[in-house]
């Protein structure tokens, strides 16, 4: 079987700063097939559940763009192009009926949200939310930092790094106004989350990856709140140099997180009450793994320090990952969209 992915990156509009690859789901070979120049520093892309559209931040000073293309056979046809009245946009998702589009600012603490047209077009800004407040961490936490929003039914789960804290919103579908439901994830003061994962089949139980903490906080929905339940460390206990981390990912009973400065892949299995339990920890073959996704068997990285997107293999027979040598090279990839997922 054959996997197809895009890939966002930074770089300036002269460069081919989105691509799209293929993935040999037998042999893990990567093929480039496309390349699109004109779009600058597009950390983050995503795609419409019909994979018609991509959507891409343009993360920039002082104010941030939203790009959104059609997806046809000669490539990729650009459709709208609209500012994120924010700084440095990071991520975007979609809401589960895709009428709206939210769009993180990270420097500027900000969401913006697009109502979508018929054919899944971004046309105009219907909501904006500015966080406030700070964190102890002097050079990272100086202000809100806006980094990650995630879906989930009605409700929007928007992760400040600046503030330590995971605001729930509701959403109004009619009319596309959030609402604050006075629920929200505390962090330990520092650990500066960044994304997050929900669990598949156990509903209120929510992953928090921490870049600034290098670590994981599990947190379950009890009696009308977040509990925090557990707090789980990235790294091995040897190391004792700088790192953040980055991505993290679920797939089947395993949880994935990258972490970037040890340059790895930790691997923790997921147990029958949600909690965690550290497999593995596996260099991922490049430097400053920003993203990565899994494809059939192979986990594909964007290790935007070392400028190349590697591959490792994951054995479900033993739950472990393992290394390919497999690499190909791209400048600064940043962002793994799956076509299939």
């Amino acid at each position: 079987m054959e996997y197809e992915f895009w890939v966002g990156s930074y770089g300036t509009g002269e460069q081919e700063t989105i691509a799209k690859f293929s993935l040999d789901g037998r042999t893990g070979q990567i093929t480039k097939r496309y390349g699109y120049d004109g779009v600058e520093n597009p950390s983050w892309v995503g795609l419409n559940k019909t994979k018609t559209i991509l959507y891409a931040v343009e993360e920039l000073k002082p104010e941030g763009r939203l790009r959104a293309f059609a997806i046809e056979e000669q490539g990729l046809v650009p459709k709208a192009c609209l500012s994120t009245k924010g700084a440095d946009p990071c991520h975007i998702c979609l809401d589960q009926e895709e009428r709206y589009l939210f769009a993180a600012n990270y420097s500027s603490g900000s969401l913006a949200e697009y109502r979508l047209d018929e054919s899944g077009i971004p046309r105009v800004i219907s909501s904006f939310l500015q966080d406030k407040g700070t964190g102890p961490n002097p050079a990272r936490q100086e202000g809100p930092h806006v980094h990650f929003a995630k879906a989930l039914g009605d409700r929007i789960f928007v992760v400040d790094l600046g503030t330590d804290l995971v605001s729930v919103y509701h959403l109004n579908g009619e009319t596309g106004r959030l609402k604050n439901t006075g629920k929200a994830l505390g962090l330990p003061a520092g650990a500066g989350p960044r994304h997050l994962a929900f669990h598949p089949d156990m509903p209120g139980l929510v992953y928090v990856a921490c870049e600034l903490g290098s670590s994981l906080a599990v947190f379950r929905e009890k009696e009308d709140k977040f509990a925090l339940e557990a707090m789980e460390s990235t790294l091995p206990e040897s190391f004792s140099g700088e790192n953040t981390v980055a991505a993290i990912r679920i797939y089947g009973n395993r949880l994935f997180v990258s972490n970037r400065g040890h340059d790895s892949i930790a691997v923790f299995s997921v147990q029958g009450d949600g909690g965690l339990a550290l497999d593995q920890i596996i260099p991922t073959g490049g430097k400053g793994p920003r993203d990565f996704a899994m494809m059939g068997e192979y986990i594909v990285i964007a290790n935007q320090g070392s400028h190349e997107i590697t591959v490792l293999q994951f054995r479900w027979e033993t739950g472990k990952l393992e290394q390919t040598g497999i690499s190909v090279p791209m400048s600064c990839p940043s962002c793994i969209c799956p076509v299939l997922e």
